[in-house]
């Protein structure tokens, strides 16, 4: 007799129970759509609440058990065979060996709010899917349907795991401070003043600007101001007026780095724009 491909599975309970699930040929995978339980498989366990993921490979078993409460706890249970993972696949996306890898054993994630109501739209669409089977395109939006479905699971466990979740930390980290830069580009800017507000490392903050944008701090402080001053320029400000407005103490600081940054001076790129109306 032939293994379905898939299956979508919902349960409910009410009162206290002890479940046993075993994955057998299946990549299983359960969403806790509802409620908490504690999860049990080998000598791990955990309590798991809504919105979490649980990954199964196959061969695994697990045990869950519900105490009960005023709220029920509603599970849905997501099968699929390896084999259907690479009917699946693409030449960018190999989610049969992506399943293998990202979950390295088995995975408990929480999936954010966008995923969570992606993960249950799907589900409840393809727990239904076989009374549509007569519609049109049938077998491709079900294929699409439980692709979607993987893809977001396996990018809720790579949004947990600790190097990509270490690695967006100093990234929101580094967002913050290019907009603090930003907010304060008229003001005295130092490595020091940096350390102090974000409590990082100036050296920190000095090799990351360097993978980002490839200039110094100072460098990339100068060149936003630079780029404020051209704009003012362009605008028919004073030269007088342009350096005090850019954040420039005074005008030989203006003048050289101005110079260096383009090639001419700041009064040379004004003449050439008044040039260029006039002609």
């Amino acid at each position: 007799m032939n293994q379905k491909k898939h299956m979508v599975s919902k349960f409910t309970f009410s009162d206290m129970v002890t479940k046993q699930f075993s994955a057998g040929d299946y990549l299983t995978i359960f969403y806790i759509e509802r409620g908490s339980c504690h999860f049990k498989i080998a000598d791990m366990q955990k309590l798991c609440s809504t919105e979490d993921i649980i990954l199964m490979k196959p061969g695994e078993k697990t045990t869950m058990h519900f105490r009960g409460g005023k709220q029920p706890l509603q599970l849905l249970w997501i099968c699929v065979l390896p084999e259907y993972l690479e009917q699946l696949s693409d030449d960018t996306t190999h989610l049969a060996s992506d399943f293998q890898f990202i979950p390295y054993k088995t995975t408990v994630v929480h999936a954010k709010s966008e995923e969570s109501m992606l993960i249950k739209t799907i589900a409840a669409k393809l727990s239904r899917i076989e009374s549509d089977a007569s519609l049109y395109g049938h077998t491709l939006y079900e294929n699409n349907l439980f692709s979607m479905l993987l893809i977001l699971s396996l990018r809720a466990c790579i949004r947990a795991d600790p190097v990509v979740t270490s690695r967006r930390k100093k990234n929101i980290m580094m967002d913050d401070i290019f907009l603090y830069i930003k907010e304060h580009l008229l003001e005295e800017l130092s490595l020091e003043q940096l350390e102090k507000e974000f409590f990082v490392s100036k050296y920190h903050i000095c090799r990351e600007f360097k993978r980002l944008t490839g200039q110094t701090p100072h460098s990339y402080i100068i060149k936003a101001r630079l780029d404020l001053c051209k704009r003012y320029i362009e605008q028919g400000k004073s030269i007088h007026e342009v350096y005090q407005l850019g954040g420039f103490g005074g005008y030989n600081h203006f003048f050289r780095a101005f110079k260096k940054e383009y090639g001419i001076t700041p009064k040379e790129y004004y003449r050439s724009l008044r040039n260029s109306l006039e002609n």
